[in-house]
């Protein structure tokens, strides 16, 4: 999907031209923490205007936060300022996050930093939101512990037509310019490989009902295995435990998408051999390494010395 984040830096845009861009999404500043020792707190003067411009003209909503925090005390603090006055009583198709990047509080506290991420999207976690993290690939691969933060979706800024290199788990979301242009309007463009409003609706996060999707009468989509599975194999759902949180997350069995992909993948490789004339199970056995028990387990066969020509045989 092509979407856009904005800010107050485009006051006057309008969203019914985002539409018309052919952009499906926005990510919206709702606020941000001042770099001042008292580090306050302010809604974007834009966000209220933004969002219910964006939602009348059937654009998927997402928010995020300037942060400054560099523990978790102050995480937390502004994770629970921005559910007070800027998230709450909305419905967001798309996730919220903290902006990660400020050189002065939070460049040198790696730890510190990573404290205050994992601190804020736990609390909005447990309010009931899906959140991730923004911020350069610099910064996350060299500033903050990206390890430490495995659970949740990643938003990577790199200025480029070359997708980022980013040597952790996969990331749901690039920025790749801060030159696009609506009209005369600069903007960040973005480009994102989940179909985030289908999994935020499909597990009620977000203020979106699990059972209705955002307009109160919308069945959410609801996935097969099988598709599922053929997912995980695209790399659509990232690797390990991030692959797991997020299909448990969106509502799926991950056993059974996990145990599909594992049969698919079994299929792909299993070797066959078909009977020649002369052919033995000793002989066949020995050619390809295994054993004569194995080949009559996994073929069925009940007497090891009737096998015929052209009989085709699991190698295993």
């Amino acid at each position: 999907m092509k979407g856009i984040d904005i800010s107050t830096y485009q006051n006057g845009l309008k969203m019914a031209d985002v539409k018309a861009a052919g952009y499906e999404y926005v990510i919206i500043r709702a606020g941000y923490t001042g770099y001042g020792a008292n580090r306050t707190k302010a809604k974007d003067k834009c966000f209220e205007g933004f969002y219910k411009d964006a939602k009348a003209n059937g654009l998927n909503v997402g928010a995020y936060w300037y942060s400054c925090a560099n523990n978790a005390a102050t995480g937390k603090a502004e994770a629970e300022h921005m559910y007070n006055n800027c998230l709450k009583g909305k419905s967001f198709e798309m996730p919220i996050y903290i902006d990660v990047e400020n050189p002065q509080w939070q460049q040198k506290d790696k730890k510190g930093t990573t404290d205050a991420i994992i601190a804020f999207c736990e609390y909005l976690e447990d309010k009931g939101y899906y959140v991730g993290v923004y911020a350069s690939s610099y910064w996350f691969n060299s500033i903050i512990d990206t390890g430490r933060l495995s659970g949740y979706t990643k938003w990577v800024a790199a200025w480029s037509s070359k997708k980022p290199d980013f040597k952790y788990n996969a990331f749901d979301m690039w920025q790749n310019s801060d030159n696009g242009r609506i009209g005369s309007m600069r903007i960040d463009t973005d480009i994102c490989y989940q179909d985030f409003p289908n999994i935020i609706k499909a597990a009620g996060k977000n203020g979106l009902s699990s059972a209705s999707g955002s307009t109160g009468s919308e069945a959410a989509v609801k996935k097969t295995v099988d598709e599922l599975a053929q997912e995980v194999m695209d790399g659509k759902w990232g690797n390990g435990e991030e692959r797991k949180e997020k299909i448990k997350a969106a509502g799926y069995d991950y056993d059974a998408v996990q145990d599909r992909v594992n049969e698919i993948y079994a299929a792909k490789t299993t070797k066959t051999y078909t009977v020649q004339k002369g052919d033995t199970l000793t002989k066949i056995a020995k050619k390809y390494d295994t054993t004569v028990a194995k080949l009559k387990t996994a073929n069925n066969i009940k007497d090891a010395n009737k096998i015929y020509t052209g009989q085709v045989l699991k190698i295993v």
